[in-house]
């Protein structure tokens, strides 16, 4: 009985560790972490048709999608408004089954205000 106990949790613990926590954070590589970025880009862009700042991508420090009533990308990253270069997180919450406000977007620049635009 007590090497069927040990027996299921490595097994548990090998299946997390192979899949990843639910609901938990996963960095973003490669073509998913290329996606992730043009959904930035573009989000960026969006953000600066309104009143917002204009903000261009110099630089994807890191990258995380984690599922929570839809998916939210985190990024750390460089951003530029023409003049200055800032380091900032972004966080971008999709909602697409919503019909309005189903995108999130929040830009948080060292002790600056944070931004938040939804559309």
């Amino acid at each position: 009985m007590h090497a069927t106990k040990i027996f299921f949790v490595l097994g548990l613990i090998l299946a997390v560790a192979y899949a990843g926590i639910p609901g938990g954070k996963s960095p973003l590589e490669g073509d998913k972490l290329k996606e992730a970025t043009a959904l930035l880009t573009s989000s960026l862009a969006k953000l600066a048709t309104g009143d917002g700042p204009n903000y261009q991508v110099v630089k994807v420090k890191s990258a995380t999608t984690q599922v929570v009533a839809g998916s939210l990308k985190e990024f750390v990253v460089e951003l530029s408004n023409g003049t200055d270069h800032k380091d900032c997180t972004v966080k971008i919450w999709e909602q697409p089954w919503l019909t309005e406000n189903a995108t999130n977007l929040k830009i948080k620049c060292g002790d600056e205000g944070e931004i938040e635009k939804s559309w």
